[in-house]
């Protein structure tokens, strides 16, 4: 029995060290040039690793930027920023593939959001640059003088393609916006800057701190505003002036690392949270150059932001864009006057002077918040729903996904077994009805995200997922009606029973695989593990099989010995027959 459960206690083992994998990456890593550093971490976004050893007495710092899973079309670049948490004045080393197969590194100044990475000097000295490309594995190796003996860097990290030889602009959403922190060279301690403005936004309600990024801002107008926050996705920023007596409200919305060919978006929605219902102000640059700001209430998911009147009175709308930032100002008369507002900001592609459809995956769909015109107190309720997406998954994953199939592996193989019987029986049976229970509530948690994200429709994983509740829900059901071991009907209970089991697992599986698509993870981590949690079943469904059907055919070999000696009178009953 020991060698039969240590199959199950294995993968138990290997789920939890795959699982922790992520956390001892940069420690277990070794340089092939046998170089050394004293300190290293796991950078939050883009697969990232930084390795550094920092000597205070000389103020010397010697790193190691690792850049994992990178295409040799594209360019990495790790930077330092002395003056700020942005991108303008960041120091930045870059490094590419040449076409000609050598690994190239240089130094960069960022003066610029429009910069094409040209090599130039940076604000403090450089040495030992170099680089090496392995294994789909860019490492930026250098020597920096820190700047002002500071032991705490705003730091910086980013990839995007290359055209030719020459960096090309990366994106401006999802991980390449959020891969910036400050760290701390003697503790090792890192603070990701956009993590930390968007959990003060979201969980404490205190402005002061999305303030700090946005109060900053001199409009050219010579426009103030009594209040600001920056807004958690999609590079964005509302300013506003509130004025309660009235009702009226003054605002800017600011969408930066916006091009010319598209349009942003910036809409309240006096009924709920979602985007049906949302009365919006639209602007975009015309063909022509000029930039064209109007009013489009939202009906449907396919809407074309056409041009409408809103449930509520605005004037003074007007729009400028300039260095990639649109900028819509606007004047509303608020409906019911309420200080609590829910909000949604967007940007899409345009297509002929025409709004087309945006993505409607990542920041996308996180783009909305209630906002408190008083108090400032922003809630993203873009994160609540995140939450959501990554429970579902997990839930249904360790379900549908795991014990289900480890639930058939017991049926098929224990039970060959002659000291697991009975007890295979009932491990099987505690398997896939802790896995029907807790799948139900992944699917539970799918329907309530369907109802909670109109307008985002996965056809093919909702249909596959009410085909698995189904089919689950038989399986339960058909434990009940289950015939005895000589019932006439026990061979086609047997056959409705295991492919409707097998049907399940391959569904979950494929499933599984879609919502993890769906989710377009920034860590691939969740992914991996599950590969190999799949893997491993796989492998000791396999070698079970080899193993059962040896004994099997044991078992038939004696039993065929048996019955030819039995008819040969060997065992003494046919002898005795023919004495009679």
């Amino acid at each position: 029995m020991a060698r039969v459960f240590s199959p199950v206690l294995f993968l138990c083992v290997f789920i939890s060290l795959f699982l922790s994998s992520s956390a001892q990456t940069c420690r277990s890593y070794s340089f092939s040039s046998n170089r050394q550093f004293s300190s290293c971490n796991d950078l939050p976004v883009l697969d990232s690793f930084i390795h550094w050893t920092y000597d205070e007495s000389s103020q010397t710092l010697q790193i190691a930027y690792r850049h994992t899973k990178v295409s040799s079309s594209s360019w990495v670049a790790w930077a330092i920023n002395p003056s700020s948490t942005g991108m303008i004045g960041s120091q930045a080393l870059v490094a590419y593939q040449l076409s000609n197969g050598t690994a190239f590194a240089y130094t960069s100044p960022v003066t610029s959001y429009s910069t094409s990475l040209a090599p130039g000097s940076l604000s403090f000295t450089v040495s030992n640059l170099s680089a090496t490309y392995v294994n789909e594995e860019m490492t930026i190796f250098a020597t920096l003088q820190l700047p002002n003996n500071s032991t705490t860097l705003n730091q910086l990290w980013q990839v995007g393609p290359l055209e030719g030889d020459t960096p090309s602009t990366h994106l401006t959403s999802g991980d390449n916006v959020k891969s910036k922190g400050t760290l701390n060279l003697l503790s090792g301690g890192a603070t990701t800057t956009e993590n930390t403005t968007t959990t003060e936004n979201n969980t404490t309600g205190n402005p002061s701190s999305s303030a700090q990024a946005c109060s900053s801002y001199s409009f050219s107008s010579n426009t103030q505003f009594s209040s600001c926050t920056s807004l958690p996705v999609l590079n964005s920023f509302l300013h506003w002036t509130y004025d309660e007596s009235s009702g009226t409200l003054r605002i800017a919305y600011r969408h930066t690392g916006v091009s010319s060919s598209n349009w942003v978006a910036w809409a309240i929605n006096p009924s709920s949270t979602g985007m049906i219902g949302a009365q919006s102000l639209v602007a975009y640059q015309h063909s022509n150059g000029t930039v064209l700001a109007y009013t489009s209430p939202v009906t449907s998911y396919s809407t074309r932001l056409e041009q409408g009147s809103l449930s509520f009175e605005v004037s003074d709308l007007s729009a400028t864009y300039g260095n990639e930032e649109m900028i819509i100002f606007a004047t509303l008369q608020l409906p019911n006057n309420s200080p609590t507002v829910n909000h949604l900001w967007q940007v899409g592609p345009l297509s002929q002077n025409t709004p087309s459809i945006h993505s409607t995956s990542g920041d996308n769909v996180n783009s909305r918040a209630t906002l408190n015109l008083l108090s400032g107190e922003a809630t993203t309720t873009g994160s609540s729903i995140r939450r959501r997406r990554n429970v579902h998954g997990v839930l249904n994953a360790v379900s549908w996904g795991t014990l289900m199939p480890l639930g058939a592996i017991i049926a098929r193989y224990l039970k060959v077994f002659k000291s697991a019987d009975p007890a295979w029986f009932y491990l099987h049976v505690a398997c896939q009805t802790s896995a029907y229970i807790v799948g139900v509530a992944g699917w539970a948690t799918g329907i309530k995200l369907g109802s909670d994200s109109s307008g985002i429709v996965h056809r093919a994983h909702r249909n596959i997922g009410i085909v698995l509740f189904c089919l689950g829900t038989l399986q339960v059901f058909a434990l009940l009606l289950r015939p005895k071991k000589d019932h006439k009907y026990r061979f086609y209970w047997n056959i409705y029973h295991h492919s409707i089991g097998y049907s399940v697992i391959i569904l979950s599986v494929v499933n599984i695989f879609k919502g993890f698509d769906i989710l377009d993870l920034d860590n691939e981590n969740w992914k991996r593990a599950y590969i190999g949690i799949i893997a491993f079943l796989g492998f000791n469904a396999l070698l079970l099989e080899a193993i059962t059907w040896k004994i099997v055919l044991k078992r038939r070999s004696r039993n065929s010995e048996k019955s030819h000696h039995g008819a040969n009178g060997v065992n003494g009953y046919g002898a005795r027959s023919q004495q009679v």
